[in-house]
């Protein structure tokens, strides 16, 4: 989700210098940085290569499709392209920053990743605001929320994704260092190139989709607070089927939005706070890599989180896992059958 090389977007410390404090937090860095960190990350990549494809494959195979499940699927989507360059990325780390598929490959590994960054939080937001109609407004504006129409908003959002990533095709390429080091980084070598793009990148895929998220769910919540208000003084607590699984389907989204935003405040946080730090400390590279292993959590957690909190979402899931395994029992059968006959 995240291009992770700080060091080489300012005056941060050269880690091949032992020397520097000391020799202990050299190799604790370098230990975190080609072991502790790459085996993290691919344990999170597995667990989402699994999870996404088998909540591609769920709603692929449903006859039905909500318009959630369409954002959903767009979201698992996403992770899959964003898992997709974990190895890459991996493998880079445990050679200890070591680019070894190329300078075209490079662009494309990095800018797929921070496009991923993008779609990401654009779906979210235009999710809670789906969230927030389908709630608040249930009658109103019926027209925009249809299959066909939500698939072209998530293709226009896939689209304003690779158009924001443009300064990455621009800017990532395989940079050699003085010591022979071959990385695949940003090539930012002003400060107020840093400066720019770490702002654009954080303001872009943070900070601005933010606040319209949480504007959507206090929304909710107010509309949720009169309803509930309402419904005590008239002495009436019982809601209609639909109305209940609305509230389903929004607290989901929540808890989504809830864990995107706890797994990407730290690193944006930390990216910020990095621009002001010369010499960092090993707390400081200690919480860097802690707040990558969040930023990189959601694509794992995220397709166990629609199956615990979706009811709907489990049945078809057990309904397509039953169904294969039916398949699976006719094919034993047939094979026992012609084996026998052949006896």
């Amino acid at each position: 989700m995240n291009e992770i090389q700080p060091s080489y977007w300012n005056s941060t410390p050269d880690l091949s210098n032992k020397s520097w404090s000391g020799g202990h937090y050299y190799q604790v860095i370098i230990a975190a940085e080609t072991i502790i960190l790459p085996a993290l990350i691919g344990i999170i990549c597995s667990m989402g290569l699994v999870g996404n494809i088998l909540i591609v494959f769920t709603i692929v195979r449903s006859r039905k499709k909500t318009i959630p499940d369409i954002y959903i699927c767009n979201l698992a989507v996403a992770d899959l392209v964003h898992i997709i360059g974990m190895p890459f990325l991996i493998h880079q780390w445990a050679r200890g920053g070591e680019w070894v598929f190329g300078s075209p490959l490079c662009t494309i590994i990095t800018s797929l990743d921070t496009s991923n960054q993008f779609a990401c939080s654009a779906i979210m937001t235009v999710m809670s605001l789906d969230r927030y109609l389908a709630l608040v407004q249930p009658f109103r504006l019926t027209s925009l929320r249809t299959r066909s129409k939500t698939i072209r908003v998530n293709l226009c959002l896939w689209a304003a994704s690779l158009i924001l990533v443009f300064p990455v095709w621009v800017y990532s390429k395989v940079i050699r260092f003085k010591d022979g080091l071959e990385s695949c980084a940003f090539d930012l070598t002003s400060p107020d190139d840093v400066l720019w793009y770490t702002l654009y990148l954080t303001i872009t895929t943070f900070f601005f989709p933010l606040p319209l998220i949480f504007i959507c769910y206090i929304l909710i919540l107010c509309y949720t607070w009169e309803m509930y208000q309402q419904n005590k003084k008239a002495g009436c607590y019982n809601t209609s089927i639909p109305r209940r699984r609305v509230m389903r389907l929004t607290k989901m989204v929540l808890v989504l939005v809830g864990v995107f935003v706890v797994s990407a405040a730290p690193y944006h946080v930390i990216q910020l706070v990095n621009l002001q730090i010369s010499q960092p400390s090993l707390t400081f590279y200690v919480s860097y890599y802690f707040s990558i292993c969040l930023s990189y959590a959601s694509s794992g957690i995220n397709p166990f989180l629609y199956i615990l909190l979706s009811g709907n979402f489990r049945k078809r899931l057990t309904r397509c896992t039953s169904i294969k395994l039916k398949m699976t029992e006719r094919e034993v059968n047939n094979i026992e059958n012609t084996l026998r006959s052949s006896f």
